[in-house]
């Protein structure tokens, strides 16, 4: 994936009251100030299209997996993993391996749909 609109940051399985339920999102890692403090600037919420690789944690030179995205969408409090609820998931992966990747703040590099041109 090789794109001038590329972000380096880290997975993660957003969510916060009002919300019920988590997204797969991304945290673009020039707004993440410590290692708990995140800002909702450049949060993004995974949607259809987008282009994601997702890296080795031992070897950030590896991709371990990488796909455009494709959600089947689930209505509220229907679906859950590891214990939180879900509002989607990736079409050709395993529910446990996909939310590994997000629960465990692996690194990744973004290409937002919007921006591929």
């Amino acid at each position: 994936m090789t794109n001038d609109n590329s972000l380096e940051g880290k997975l993660h399985l957003h969510s916060e009251t009002g919300t019920e339920g988590g997204y797969w999102a991304f945290q673009d890692s020039q707004y993440i100030f410590f290692k708990d403090r995140w800002s909702y600037e450049r949060l993004h919420i995974l949607v259809d299209g987008d282009q994601l690789s997702i890296f080795n944690p031992d070897d950030k030179d590896k991709i371990i997996w990488s796909v455009v995205i494709t959600l089947t969408q689930h209505p509220q409090f229907t679906e859950d993993v590891n214990g939180y609820w879900i509002h989607a998931d990736q079409i050709g992966i395993d529910r446990e391996v996909w939310a590994e990747y997000f629960l465990k703040k692996y690194s990744a590099k973004l290409i937002p749909f919007e921006k591929q041109k």
